[in-house]
């Protein structure tokens, strides 16, 4: 059994958010074309969450990816932990942003792999922000989650196996 904790005011939820996400870069999932079945899905790094609790990615002007935004700006992340039992799914609304600081700001050597450096003519910034979001995550180490799962399946205590709520960020 999981207990729900939902989080309705911005603050704490943009808190939830980044106490799971943290602030280093990390790959997610991201799917666009949500109207699609199948939706369009590509791996990216997250670079930063910002304080205002927007997403930064770098995404190449010739990509489909980018293409998708253009078309329909909704996207969703998938965001997962496995060591720490962490998961998300998140919901926002992405534009592309022209900001030369930024880049820098964000820019690192792994890039290179993807651009031919900063000034690349068709490296654009991509902003996301986040509107709705679901998470579950457990305090627990993964051995202690297991023997509380075998604990449920023999007796009838249903010990607590997490925590799973919703983040609504809406205005």
């Amino acid at each position: 059994m999981m207990s729900t904790i939902n989080y309705t005011e911005n603050k704490a939820g943009l808190e939830k958010i980044r106490s799971m996400i943290g602030n280093e870069p990390k790959i997610v999932m991201i799917a666009t074309r949500l109207e699609k079945i199948p939706f369009s899905v590509c791996p990216m790094t997250l670079q930063e969450m910002d304080e205002q609790g927007s997403f930064w990615f770098f995404v190449s002007k010739e990509s489909n990816f980018f293409k998708d935004i253009r078309y329909d700006n909704r996207i969703q992340i998938l965001y997962s932990n496995p060591e720490a039992q962490e998961y998300m799914s998140i919901f926002g609304k992405a534009t592309h942003v022209i900001d030369k600081k930024k880049v820098h700001a964000l820019w690192n050597s792994l890039l290179h792999s993807w651009f031919e450096g900063e000034d690349d003519p068709n490296l654009i910034l991509l902003n996301v922000q986040i509107k709705h979001a679901y998470y579950w995550d457990n305090d627990t180490s993964k051995l202690v989650s297991f023997f509380k799962m075998l604990k449920n399946a023999i007796t009838e205590d249903k010990s607590d196996l997490g925590n799973k709520g919703h983040i609504s960020l809406q205005d």
